[in-house]
């Protein structure tokens, strides 16, 4: 007997391009398939231990912002590399949605993940952030690569995994 699940599979993934990018191997990959609130929790997490290894003291601690960083009150995004190959940062929000009180942060850091790489990049909130993202649920930035970064931008930490 044939299988309706078999085939059904089968017919979906014929009908997909392939990705760009191959998570098979990486050691990202269980983070990446634990859901979207799992790549928020492992970027705070790269932010806070960078900041630990460097002596300055951190702490994850999601009020107006994510993690303080000595007197940084940072807001992280992580993204991981889709299968265009592209990274994706959104509701990168000025404002709480709810009361529309200004959140509480001082510096945005982006955190990219590749399948064999992490890099952590800052900067101070931008004044003006039509000139640096697009409107989109909150702001957003999705480009393929780390240097299409302007030179508000830099890079406080490079890791291979």
């Amino acid at each position: 007997m044939h299988s309706i699940i078999s085939e059904s599979i089968s017919d979906t993934l014929q009908a997909r391009r392939l990705s760009k990018t191959d998570w098979g191997t990486s050691p990202f990959l269980k983070v990446r398939n634990a859901g979207k609130n799992a790549v928020g929790d492992f970027g705070e997490y790269c932010v806070r231990n960078y900041y630990n290894s460097i002596g300055v003291k951190s702490q994850i601690v999601k009020k107006g912002h994510d993690v303080i960083a000595g007197s940084k009150k940072i807001e992280v995004k992580t993204a991981f590399k889709n299968k265009g190959g592209s990274f994706f940062f959104n509701q990168i929000y000025y404002e709480h949605q709810e009361t529309s009180t200004v959140k509480d942060w001082d510096h945005l850091a982006f955190v990219f993940v590749s399948p064999e790489r992490i890099e952590i990049w800052e900067c101070e909130r931008p004044n003006e952030p039509e000139l640096y993202f697009r409107k989109n649920n909150g702001w957003s930035w999705n480009k393929n690569n780390s240097c299409k970064l302007e030179s508000i931008w830099k890079c406080i930490h490079s890791e291979d995994a």
